[in-house]
């Protein structure tokens, strides 16, 4: 990887300076410590492993449901696809939010 040319013994120098300021900011380096985790990455696979669930069970019910003309089976897979909607429907508007609130650039804040 081309990383273009070596800095020169004056730049090295000023380069020095800029971080040995920055690491004695104590404000400076207090934000860093502070800043926000990437939690909500790890609860993500979590509400779609939900949603792939239901959307199974869905299938399956679906698939009974219509072998079977069962009455009980048709209420089970009428309950488990409304359940799949809503959950959905939450998963994506917590998305959307997010996205919209931070940016696709910027990352959550979670406290």
């Amino acid at each position: 990887m081309d990383e273009g040319p070596a800095l020169s013994p004056h730049e090295r120098k000023i380069l020095a300076d800029i971080e040995q300021s920055l690491q004695a900011d104590v404000e400076f380096q207090r934000t860093l410590r502070a800043r926000p985790r990437r939690r909500a990455l790890a609860r993500r696979p979590l509400a779609a492993g939900i949603l792939c669930t239901l959307a199974v069970l869905c299938l399956g019910l679906l698939v009974a449901a219509a072998a079977t003309s069962s009455p009980v089976l048709i209420w089970c897979f009428a309950l488990a696809w409304v359940s799949l909607l809503v959950t959905g429907a939450v998963y994506l508007r917590g998305w959307y939010r997010n996205r919209r609130t931070h940016g696709p650039d910027k990352p959550p804040h979670q406290p």
